[in-house]
């Protein structure tokens, strides 16, 4: 038997070898791919999927979302005497309207004919089906980003929780009705708290406040940023306990769970949202807050029309949706900053992901 008198040289990388050999595997090998396309950028955006659970219709018109409101009373109180007398009523201008227009998102999304041709035969993932699914993605981020920013400079933009719980300090108007002048229209706006909302007892006094604000509805729930939930989270962990009762018995497979998927203080539940600023958070009464879409553009799809015309072969296509975030009553909910001790240091990391 005749043996080889060199020797191959190791894999580089596995079983895969290097040089020309590679080269000559590769020109006559199909890749294996996972038919799949696992997406690395995005985040889960709790509160904006609550919103959309429970949105509103709005049809078309001038100012599409108006809400009349009361900001002053229609009676008024008297004391009588044995003779039963009152003064003669008058009347009360007492209603006025709260007026949001509609927003328009945007996401174009192009089809070249040559990638067409290319996929035709030969497709593992239709890269169109890809680009389809990543302008809804897309969409809901810009809307998750910017319900937690001041879009009182840009009215393009939708109303954010920001300029729906303001005090006047930070947005002079609402729904077209100024702030100055007329506290029923202002929300509560805390700045600088530093630990209070970390600590159980601090959020419960907080959440008091909150409520007292409020006229004395407690907010149905609060949204805060991971990190300062979870150092929220820490102060309940020392309490826990754990019952056992007489004759139970553990198998290898039961599992003692520690620490809460959801924090309740006050009956108030409080969840993270990774979308909320690093030390801010919102109270929020879902009965006066609600994310509104245009029926005829809740996320409508255009279609792909062709750029011919422009001197190319290819199509063009828009996902676009009309809305707007409204609150009927400010006073309801709390914009709350400058939470301190974080659970760990920097903010989330968000992907640059327009």
């Amino acid at each position: 038997m005749a043996f080889p008198t060199t020797v191959q040289t190791p894999p580089v990388s596995g079983i895969l070898p290097g040089g020309a050999t590679q080269a000559q595997l590769a020109a006559v090998t199909r890749r294996a791919v996972v038919p799949t396309v696992f997406c690395q950028i995005y985040q889960s955006h709790p509160l904006l999927s609550l919103l959309f659970s429970n949105s509103q219709r709005a049809k078309g018109g001038v100012s599409a979302i108006t809400i009349p409101v009361q900001g002053a009373p229609f009676t008024q109180f008297n004391w009588g005497g044995f003779g039963g007398d009152f003064p003669i009523p008058s009347d009360q201008d007492a209603l006025t309207n709260l007026q949001f227009n509609l927003k328009l998102g945007l996401v174009p999304m192009g089809f070249f004919g040559m990638e067409a041709l290319i996929q035709a035969s030969e497709v593992i993932i239709p890269k169109l089906r890809v680009v389809m699914s990543d302008s809804a993605v897309v969409m809901k981020k810009a809307l998750a980003s910017a319900m937690y920013v001041n879009n009182a400079s840009n009215p393009l933009v939708i109303d954010s929780l920001v300029q729906a719980y303001d005090n006047g300090t930070l947005t002079t108007s609402y729904g077209g009705i100024t702030r100055a002048g007329n506290t029923w229209i202002q929300g509560q706006y805390y700045t600088n708290v530093g630990a209070q909302p970390v600590t159980r007892a601090g959020m419960a006094t907080l959440l008091t406040q909150i409520s007292t604000g409020a006229g004395g509805e407690s907010p149905d729930f609060m949204v805060m940023n991971p990190a300062n939930w979870a150092a929220l989270m820490t102060d309940f962990m020392g309490y826990e306990q754990y019952q056992t009762r007489p004759r139970s018995i553990y198998g290898k497979d039961d599992v003692v769970n520690a620490g809460f998927r959801a924090i309740k203080v006050l009956d108030t539940p409080i969840f993270p949202d990774p979308y909320c600023p690093v030390g801010q958070a919102f109270a929020i009464n879902s009965r006066y807050l609600a994310l509104y879409l245009s029926e005829y553009a809740p996320f409508a799809f255009s279609g792909f029309h062709s750029l011919i015309p422009l001197g190319q072969i290819a199509d063009i296509g828009v996902l676009f949706s009309a809305l707007d975030l409204v609150c009927a009553k400010p006073s309801s909910g709390a914009y709350i900053t400058g939470i301190s001790n974080a659970a760990w240091n920097g903010p989330l990391a968000t992907p640059a992901v327009v």
